[in-house]
């Protein structure tokens, strides 16, 4: 089964390479998001039939507009959710719970191919405006063979 995941309304977070350049090499710009709505979804990875080293490219990662303009070509990409918990403590118990109080999504590309220089203007206008302009959808597909 492939798997596929969606994620909205994203928003540069962190450090963004504008450039990282080594002679002799590809030129590659990590990027770091913060996803603003829940991610999708659309199929998991069955671990228990889906063998990871058949994988085929990342080329399966797009990067697009908030108008679903393709941007870039994420050929390596991570995907990561944070959870934060309160710890609470009834009273006589020796143990304390964690209360689940929020989370955040955080998509990072460490490999990104950019196929239209309106991703870069779009991040640097967000932050000459002092508004978040830049706003991005990104879909991860992994297919098997």
């Amino acid at each position: 089964m492939d798997g596929r995941y969606i994620f909205r309304n994203c928003v540069p977070d962190g450090a963004i390479d504008i450039a990282n350049v080594t002679p002799g090499d590809i030129i590659n710009r990590a990027w770091s998001f913060r996803v603003n709505l829940p991610p999708e979804l659309q199929s998991q990875l069955d671990s228990g039939v889906f063998d990871p080293r058949n994988i085929l490219r990342g080329h399966d990662g797009e990067l697009l507009d908030g108008d679903g303009n393709f941007l870039a070509e994420v050929n390596t990409w991570q995907a990561q959710i944070n959870f934060t918990n309160t710890d609470y403590q009834a009273a006589g118990q020796k143990i304390t719970w964690a209360i689940p109080q929020s989370y955040t999504v955080t998509l990072t590309f460490t490999e990104t191919v950019v196929k239209d220089a309106r991703l870069l203007a779009k991040a640097i206008a967000g932050i000459q405006a002092r508004q978040p302009d830049a706003i991005f959808n990104f879909q991860g597909v992994l297919r098997g063979h």
